[in-house]
C-alpha cells in the first residue's frame, strides 16, 4: 500500500517541481478509507548511472528525510530512468531500510504498490539465493520471476502475475521495475480502484508513470485493468 513514481529522461533540474509534490504524497497521499493518513514508512529512490543501479531506501518517513533524497538526485543530475518510492506497509514491524522497496537483483530493480496475502505458497518457486526468512510479499514476488528458466524479463515477469492471478489473493500488483533497458509498468487491482491507481502521461520528451497525477499542465491518464508498459530507455 504505497505511492510510486517513475520518469523516464529524468533530469533533475527540469523534474524537481513533479518531484516535490510526490514526495508530499508522503503526508497527503490518497489512501484507503479504513486506514489513517500517510505513507511514511519507508521510502525507496532508484536511477541508473553510467549503465549501473543505484538505489537507496530507508525504513524512515521521507518527510525526515527529504533533504537527504533531494541532495542524492541533485548529484545524480540525470538518469535515464528514475523511480521513487512512498510505504505504508501492511506488514506488522516491517517500517525498516531491510523492507522498504526497492528490491533488487544485479541492474533490475522493483518496486511495487499492493499487497499478495497468501506470498508463501509463491516461496517454493523463488528460490534464488539470498531470499531472507524474513521476506515479505513483494520481495518473494520479485524473487518469483527473476527465477527459473531464463526468459525476457517482460515475459518472465507476466508468467508470475498469471500464477498469482489464478492461485493466489491480492489487492493489487500495481509496480514499476526496470533493468535500465526499459522502465516496465503495470497496474492490477482486485479491491479499491480508486486507491490502487497508476497514471501514464508523456510529456517533453518524458514518460510518467505515478499513483496520483502530479501536474495539471500534464495530460495524464488512468493506466486499465491489466495494462501493461514496456517504455524503452
Amino acid at each position: 500500500m504505497c505511492r510510486v513514481l517513475g520518469i523516464t529522461a529524468f533530469d533533475y533540474a527540469k523534474h524537481r517541481e513533479i518531484v516535490a509534490r510526490f514526495c508530499e504524497l508522503a503526508r497527503s497521499g490518497v489512501v484507503m478509507a479504513e486506514d489513517p493518513p500517510g505513507h511514511e514508512d519507508g521510502w525507496g529512490l532508484a536511477f541508473y548511472q553510467e549503465g549501473r543501479l543505484v538505489v537507496h531506501k530507508s525504513g524512515c518517513s521521507l518527510l525526515q528525510e527529504i533533504d537527504k533524497v533531494i541532495r542524492i538526485l541533485v548529484a545524480a543530475k540525470t538518469s535515464p530512468v528514475m523511480i521513487l518510492h512512498l510505504r505504508k506497509s501492511a506488514w506488522a514491524s516491517t517500517s525498516s531500510t531491510r523492507h522498504a522497496h526497492p528490491f533488487h537483483l544485479g541492474n533490475t530493480v522493483f518496486f511495487h504498490n499492493g499487497v499478495v496475502y497468501d506470498y508463501q505458497g509463491l516461496i517454493p518457486a523463488a528460490g534464488l539465493p539470498g531470499l531472507a526468512a524474513d521476506a515479505r510479499d513483494t520481495e518473494v514476488f520479485f524473487h518469483h520471476f527473476m527465477n527459473g528458466e531464463p526468459r525476457e524479463l517482460e515475459r518472465a515477469f507476466l508468467d508470475t502475475v498469471a500464477v498469482i492471478r489464478q492461485k493466489h489473493k491480492y489487492s493489487a500488483l500495481n509496480c514499476l521495475f526496470s533493468n535500465g533497458l526499459k522502465l516496465f509498468a503495470y497496474r492490477d487491482y482486485a479491491r479499491e480502484p480508486d486507491y490502487y491507481s497508476l497514471y501514464k502521461a508523456f510529456s517533453d520528451k518524458s514518460w510518467f508513470i505515478s499513483s496520483e497525477p502530479l501536474d495539471e499542465n500534464i495530460p495524464w491518464q488512468m493506466m486499465a485493468q491489466e495494462e501493461f508498459l514496456a517504455i524503452d530507455l
